[in-house]
């Protein structure tokens, strides 16, 4: 009997370590910049359109949007008359945009996959 509450204590413990929030990466319109193009494009379809803005970059028109939710972290308030007190941060929805991006292409024979994001719009 002492065996199995030795082994439940432990697996008790073992389960307070391991982290309870599990979150969604989300990517937001600046980490595609030193990527290519073409990464962009399979992700979420062709261009709205496609203009050329020098002769060595041209710009891609997606009009892409992604919500995610944030918040919901765990924090204490301590009160010295009752102990620690759990509370949750609200959860709101965050909305981002991505217009575009600004891609280096030396010239109009430069294939898909090595154009890379410079900039976003």
């Amino acid at each position: 009997m002492k065996r199995i509450a030795v082994v439940v204590g432990m697996a008790f413990g073992a389960v307070g370590c391991a982290p309870t929030v599990h979150e969604t990466m989300t990517v937001s319109c600046s980490d595609y910049i030193g990527r290519p193009i073409s990464e962009h494009i399979a992700a979420f379809g062709p261009p709205q359109a496609v203009y050329r803005i020098n002769p060595t970059e041209l710009g891609y028109v997606f009009e892409t949007k992604d919500t995610t939710f944030v918040g919901g972290e765990t924090y204490y308030t301590v009160n010295y008359m009752i102990g620690a007190d759990r509370h949750r941060a609200p959860i709101y929805p965050v909305t981002r945009k991505c217009r575009g991006f600004v891609v280096r292409a030396p010239s109009s024979a430069t294939p898909v996959s090595q154009r890379i994001i410079v900039d976003v719009l």
